[in-house]
């Protein structure tokens, strides 16, 4: 439909700003969205051409929930935290904001990826709009531009990006305050999408519409979600409480990942006298002229307390120089190249042999080197077993997460970073992690930001003894 360009400009100002002025504390109300998908011919699927989802949402001062049934979920953008609650169980499990938002930026650039491959097989009418992929996963790809279209349509505005519908907006809705509105755009943001120029759009709006439709593309075909808004009332609740719910146990058939990192949620600060121990063992060593078995005691004691590898005897240092199998492991862990590395994990596991497979900094070097050659799942397994053993080995938690990610489990990468960097906070193997999630408020900050405050609210004590935030940032 063509625009009269002064008329239609003010009808669609009317239907985003009706009532800005009005203004409320917090606010809560039902949801209905109905998902209706149309496959494309051939194209075989198991989801449903039509269901139905109803939802409970607060919209609280720096929280949002949403109950679906007995789930319920909770987003803490005062601490950057969320919980996933089984209300009739009586259990939760706790989780980085991190996680949500880091997944979405890696499988974004995944798909680009994919797309990229389709292109050259000259099969990109396979590939989904990149407009789309953003709609999912709410996160714009870096360099991209563009404005959204409007067109009037009876009683409602189509929005439009790169000629591909995203929303259509009705007229109804109630007038809230600024941070309700982005409250709102925050909730949409974590469960159903929408494309970052289209929440920010809502949030600007200072209302909440009564009815809306958000159109997706997915692989085969196309889906649009139709939202109902009601029952809105004001003044949410000023807080949460977790006291009515206890963490989940652990099943008795628990996987050993689930098994390590609950343990490490609840492990006791490293004992000061950890470092005199190690360190008092390596000498043992020494002076019983095994330099290979002193020099992985000192790594050890590095991985789990960050104490360097220092104030050797010249006579220790000479050891350490004329030892032969310690020159063979650090040139091993060198090897760059596929080749280099494959020779290096046969050097790794012919010192496991010699040594003892249980030793942990060996089996840490071969999951590390496992890594480098792609072989996730055998690395994470690796990791696994030196952390059963050694479970304050906290630079560990770091690799482990890194595999994590790398197969697509971002909930658990975070879990197994957030109990590393509580057990060694100045660890410096955690730089690398501190400084994706520096990247990741920087790039995408709308996923961090408090409604109720003018900037992104701090993160939580990553330990008793550094409150700087669960990330040690400065």
């Amino acid at each position: 439909m063509t625009l009269v360009p002064a008329l239609r400009r003010a009808s669609v100002a009317a239907i985003l700003f009706l009532g800005a002025s009005a203004a409320q504390a917090s606010v809560a109300f039902h949801v209905t969205v109905v998902t209706e998908r149309v496959v494309k011919p051939g194209v075989k699927t198991s989801l449903p051409a039509r269901e139905t989802q109803e939802s409970d949402v607060v919209l609280g001062p720096h929280y949002l929930s949403v109950r679906d049934g007995m789930s319920l979920s909770m987003f803490d953008f005062a601490t950057r935290r969320r919980y996933l609650i089984d209300t009739a169980a009586g259990t939760y499990d706790g989780y980085s904001l991190f996680d949500a938002v880091g997944f979405r930026a890696i499988e974004l650039r995944h798909r680009q990826g994919i797309a990229g491959m389709l292109q050259a097989g000259k099969l990109e009418q396979h590939a989904t709009l990149p407009v789309y992929e953003e709609q999912t996963l709410s996160v714009q790809a870096p360099g991209r531009r563009g404005a959204l279209v409007p067109q009037v349509l009876d009683g409602a505005v189509l929005w439009s990006l790169d000629g591909q519908p995203l929303l259509r907006l009705g007229i109804a809705g109630s007038p809230v305050s600024g941070a309700d509105a982005t409250a709102f755009a925050q909730f949409l943001r974590y469960t159903w999408g929408g494309h970052p120029l289209v929440l920010k759009m809502l949030a600007d709006g200072k209302r909440i519409p009564a009815d809306f439709t958000l159109h997706y593309q997915e692989v085969g075909g196309t889906a649009t979600r139709h939202f109902r808004i009601g029952a809105m009332t004001a003044g949410a609740p000023a807080t949460y409480s977790l006291a009515a719910y206890r963490p989940r146990p652990l099943a008795a058939d628990a996987s050993p990942l689930e098994r390590v990192l609950a343990q490490a949620a609840l492990l006791p600060p490293l004992s000061p006298q950890a470092h005199p121990a190690l360190r008092a063992e390596a000498e043992r060593l020494f002076a019983a002229e095994k330099p290979f078995e002193a020099f992985l005691t000192l790594l050890e004691d590095h991985f789990s307390t960050g104490a360097l590898v220092d104030k050797l005897s010249r006579e220790q240092q000479r050891a350490m120089q004329e030892c032969q199998p310690i020159h063979d492991l650090t040139r091993a862990l060198l090897a760059k190249d596929k080749e280099g590395v494959a020779a290096a994990l046969a050097a790794v596991q012919e010192a496991r042999t010699q040594t003892g497979m249980q030793q942990p900094v060996l089996a840490l070097f071969e999951g590390n080197l496992r890594a480098k050659l792609g072989q996730w799942p055998e690395a994470t397994a690796l990791y696994l077993q030196v952390l059963q053993a050694k479970p304050h080995m906290a630079a560990v938690y770091q690799d482990l997460g890194d595999a994590l990610l790398a197969q697509f489990d971002a909930p658990n990468a975070w879990r197994s970073w957030d109990a590393g960097r509580a057990m060694a906070p100045g660890l410096r193997q955690f730089r690398k992690v501190n400084d994706f999630e520096r990247s990741l408020l920087a790039d995408y900050p709308a996923f961090f930001m408090d409604a109720m405050a003018d900037q992104p609210s701090t993160s939580r004590p990553a330990s008793s003894t550094n409150t700087a935030g669960s990330t040690n940032l400065p």
